[in-house]
């Protein structure tokens, strides 16, 4: 796999605030969606801003799906199988583009390959077309 860039490798770390914020023992999807967006002025976050896609947007639908946990957890935070193949996907994604590292835009891109997956259904619950997004990328 290609190496990661220091951004995306930020945003991966904003997701594990983010999850821990929100007292979930998990890094899911929705969270990665989230620490894109907490790493502004990178390639993923302006294209999402550019659609109306906010962090605050976001985490307000994130709360709506998930909730917010009882308690921060202790342990590590593991990602999902779905975040996981998530960042598969990103590492295809930037090989196909000829890049010579994942970057944040890769993740985006990654995210939204599972249609249903949590991040595709926080875009589209905020009336953004997953499409627009990858052409925002281009």
């Amino acid at each position: 796999m290609l190496p990661v860039s220091e951004r995306a490798r930020q945003a991966l770390r904003n997701a594990e605030v983010e999850a821990r914020t929100l007292q979930h023992s998990y890094v899911g999807t929705e969270h990665v969606l989230l620490g894109l967006l907490r790493e502004e002025d990178s390639a993923a976050a302006d294209a999402l801003v550019s659609l109306g896609v906010t962090h605050g947007r976001v985490r307000s639908v994130v709360v709506g799906m998930m909730g917010v946990g009882v308690e921060a957890p202790e342990s590590e935070v593991l990602l999902t199988a779905a975040a996981q193949t998530a960042i598969e996907r990103a590492g295809r994604e930037a090989s196909v583009q000829g890049a010579e590292r994942v970057g944040t835009e890769h993740i985006l891109l990654g995210l939204l390959r599972d249609q249903d997956g949590a991040a595709t259904r926080i875009v589209r619950q905020l009336d953004v077309d997953p499409a627009a997004i990858r052409s925002a990328l281009s």
